[in-house]
């Protein structure tokens, strides 16, 4: 199946929303967080939200074939479960990628969609077969998009669907029910986050349609849909770090750094939201504010190397190579696998004449990669490389 992406957003100059790959969540982030809107901005009075009903209904044509296909599984005893993962499996194996955030209604009629709306729609699906559900967030590589001045960064939902039949015993302790888990982008290097139910998924949902929004530059249809994820979700930073962004693009700049310095007291080492403060200060000049939460930036110790490959992603978009580097080799600190990493150091070597060094760093790329395709880019781009050193200092192009 192709790759399935929730889309989020991150700044390229001076526009930030939160980075979705750092998902682990803190005791101090259960807390509900007062952020300072400036609702006078925003004229939200005519429009429409998407109520939870039309987010996961399906029609009755779409409902009659599903039912057929779970009784048809179910009657040779597979477990409801178990059923509805074999529907989705079987209907969905052409779905193709979108990046939009369908209701489940859409998807299904589309056969396309991001994996918010995969997730929806198995959500939909479990309701209809009576089998209980729960969502995983997971940490992916990330992939950017620019759009509007804004980049586009992936991560990833899994659905859990729990098994109907088990019935727990009394003398023994379980730490989770049995469940199989429908996802359609699964890698083994993936980093599983939290676990969350159906109130902060709908706010994702939210917060997914307010991140289009923004893209679109409709601003006031932004902060609708993100007050709406904030009123089901107030402990969520990302919600908050968006709210920021839609201020700022306001022009209430005032406002946007009130919520950063308000979600900042409920996580002080969130790398979006330093990184997003960051950005606000150095626009308004105050370099020296700007440069001490940089330093703290650079010396957290988060242990999820994709949070980092975004924010090396980041600066090195904004020709930052100094930093660009750093990130990079704290990506490789933490797991060394990530051939991402080696490849945005050779790209940032060549950018700055360092051939023997870029060289390196694509070999290293080789030795962590086993896919056709990236193991072909990455010889293509070692034959040109190399072709500019002397020749004292080229490889044995048969090696590797």
């Amino acid at each position: 199946m192709k790759r399935i992406l929730k889309v989020s957003l991150l700044s390229l100059m001076s526009l930030l929303v939160t980075s979705c790959a750092n998902t682990e969540i803190t005791p101090q982030q259960s807390q509900a967080i007062t952020i300072p809107l400036n609702n006078d901005l925003f004229d939200i009075r005519e429009i429409k939200l998407i109520s939870q009903e039309e987010i996961f209904k399906l029609s009755p044509e779409q409902q009659q074939a599903i039912l057929a296909y779970l009784e048809n599984k179910m009657a040779t005893g597979m477990p409801a479960h178990q059923a509805v993962r074999a529907y989705l499996q079987n209907r969905l194996s052409n779905f193709t990628y979108y990046g939009a955030t369908y209701t489940a209604e859409k998807a299904l009629a589309l056969n396309k969609g991001n994996c918010m709306s995969l997730a929806i729609l198995t959500t939909a699906v479990a309701k209809l077969a009576n089998v209980d559900f729960e969502y995983r967030e997971v940490s992916t590589l990330p992939v950017f998009k620019k759009q509007n001045n804004l980049l586009l960064s992936s991560s990833h939902v899994q659905t859990l669907l729990f098994d109907p039949t088990f019935v727990p015993k009394e003398d023994v302790i379980y730490f989770s029910r049995p469940a199989v888990v429908v996802d359609y982008f699964p890698e083994s290097s993936n980093h599983s986050g939290r676990y969350f139910s159906l109130e902060p998924f709908l706010a994702m949902f939210y917060k997914n349609i307010a991140s289009d929004a923004l893209v679109a530059n409709q601003l006031e249809l932004a902060f609708a849909n993100a007050a709406k994820a904030y009123e089901l979700d107030p402990s969520n930073v990302r919600i908050a770090n968006m709210m920021a962004v839609i201020h700022r693009r306001m022009g209430d700049d005032l406002s946007a750094e009130k919520i950063y310095q308000t979600a900042l007291k409920i996580d002080e080492n969130n790398i979006a939201l330093i990184s997003n403060y960051i950005v606000l200060l150095e626009s308004q000049g105050r370099i020296e504010q700007a440069q001490l939460l940089s330093g703290k930036l650079d010396n957290l110790d988060d242990p999820n190397p994709y949070s980092w490959l975004e924010q090396a992603y980041i600066a090195q978009k904004q020709g930052e190579h100094r930093r660009a580097i750093h990130y990079y080799n704290k990506v490789l600190d933490i797991a060394p696998y990530v051939h991402q990493a080696y490849q945005g150091l050779a790209q940032v070597y060549r950018k700055q004449g360092k051939i023997i060094l870029a060289r390196n760093m694509l070999k290293n790329a080789l030795e962590w990669t086993y896919e056709l395709t990236d193991r072909k880019a990455y010889k293509y781009k070692l034959y040109h490389l190399e072709s500019r050193l002397p020749t004292h200092l080229k490889r044995d192009r048969k090696t590797g």
